[in-house]
């Protein structure tokens, strides 16, 4: 019976949840612009429109591996290279960390359906969605049940991502200052990425079992 890799799961979740990226970009300009308040209508609309998302990448794999079994192993290595990709971007926008978005690149209005809406033209979601149920998550493919609540799980964790960088916009440019202190944070996110795309590889047990 295939088993979780439950820290695993947590710690991509998490780096790839909190990491800069289309929805807590946005948010936190929001955030600095107009406050968490007139934010709020935005965030739930990113948090309705990601569980759809989720919902219909857990289908979309599990439609995957039910038709091609034989996938699964390549998939772990294709979303080993997309962590790997993402650890990148994330070190190499290292300088954005903590500054606001411009107005020329955030409308000056976003509310519910605007977050909705974005989700749906949002890669990083997407190709998150898929990965996630299509390796760390795969034992859910045939549990309808247990894949609602887990998009719903991951949704609120978005919610709480982007809540965060929302209320803590101006808070966060106040903390970085100077570029050793993004590089420091944008160094901690990258490495964490790069670990979680180790473990999802396989390679640590393979080395194992050749060590032994």
């Amino acid at each position: 019976m295939y088993q979780i890799p439950l820290a695993a799961t947590l710690t991509f979740a998490l780096a790839a949840t909190f990491s800069p990226g289309p929805n807590n970009v946005m948010s936190a300009s929001l955030g600095v612009m107009y406050g968490y308040r007139r934010s709020l209508p935005f965030i739930v609309g990113v948090t309705c429109g990601f569980t759809v998302v989720m919902l219909v990448c857990a289908a979309a794999a599990a439609l995957l591996l039910g038709a091609l079994p034989a996938v699964e192993p390549y998939l772990k290595y294709v979303g080993a290279a997309y962590i790997l990709w993402l650890a990148w971007t994330t070190w190499a926008k290292r300088a954005e960390f903590g500054r606001a978005v411009g107005e020329k690149e955030v409308p000056r209005s976003h509310g519910f359906p605007g977050g909705f809406v974005l989700q749906f033209a949002n890669p990083k979601a997407i190709v998150y969605g898929l990965m996630m149920y299509s390796t760390f998550l795969v034992a859910l493919a045939s549990k309808p049940i247990p894949l609602a609540v887990s998009a719903v799980a991951l949704a609120l964790l978005s919610m709480t991502s982007t809540s965060l960088w929302a209320a803590s916009g101006m808070t966060v440019r106040r903390w970085l200052r100077t570029d050793r202190d993004r590089a420091i944070i944008a160094g901690v996110l990258s490495l964490t990425l790069v670990y979680t795309a180790v473990e999802l590889s396989g390679l640590p047990a393979l080395v194992g079992s050749l060590i032994r």
